[in-house]
């Protein structure tokens, strides 16, 4: 399996998960995507308010990189790769929702044919890599830079869009 299709098989996995709470934070923490993916009449559509949604989408990779740092203090040299490949969910989604459109696919080669307003350095590449072996340390600190530079292009962004 290629690191694109892992994405891609994510998704499809996501199109099956129907949270059962009503607080926002834990049906994004369950499924990223189920507002992208619902889009029936009267929803939420986070992508058209950003500037609430898309820290929501921060706080789960807290949440996640809480989870994941105890497994990496044991030695342990992997982690779950859901809980990694939510994190990349999240990323991307972000992306998409500061541009204000929903998530349509995680088609990677319909992804990077995106012009994000807001974004990472290099941040195809870097997704590419953890793609490759998102269950490796070095991955799960490549995600963790990567929303850290995300989170101050977005608030940056949001301020100079006010």
């Amino acid at each position: 399996m290629t690191s694109v299709s892992l994405l891609y098989e994510y998704e499809q996995s996501l199109r099956k998960v129907k949270p059962e709470h009503d607080d926002r934070l834990a049906i994004l923490s369950e499924n990223p995507l189920f507002f992208d993916l619902l889009m029936e009449e009267g929803a939420a559509k986070p992508w058209e308010n950003a500037q609430e949604w898309v820290p929501l989408l921060f706080q789960i990779w807290e949440n996640t990189k809480e989870g994941l740092l105890p497994v990496f203090q044991t030695r342990k040299s992997r982690c779950s790769r859901d809980e990694m490949l939510k994190g990349v969910c999240c990323l991307i989604t972000s992306f998409h929702w500061t541009m204000r459109e929903p998530v349509t696919t995680l088609r990677w080669e319909t992804i990077i044919q995106k012009n994000f307003p807001v974004k990472p350095i290099n941040w195809t590449e870097r997704l590419e890599f953890i793609l490759l072996k998102p269950t490796q340390y070095h991955c799960f600190i490549q995600l963790d830079e990567l929303f850290t530079e995300m989170k101050k292009q977005f608030y940056k962004y949001a301020a100079m869009n006010k």
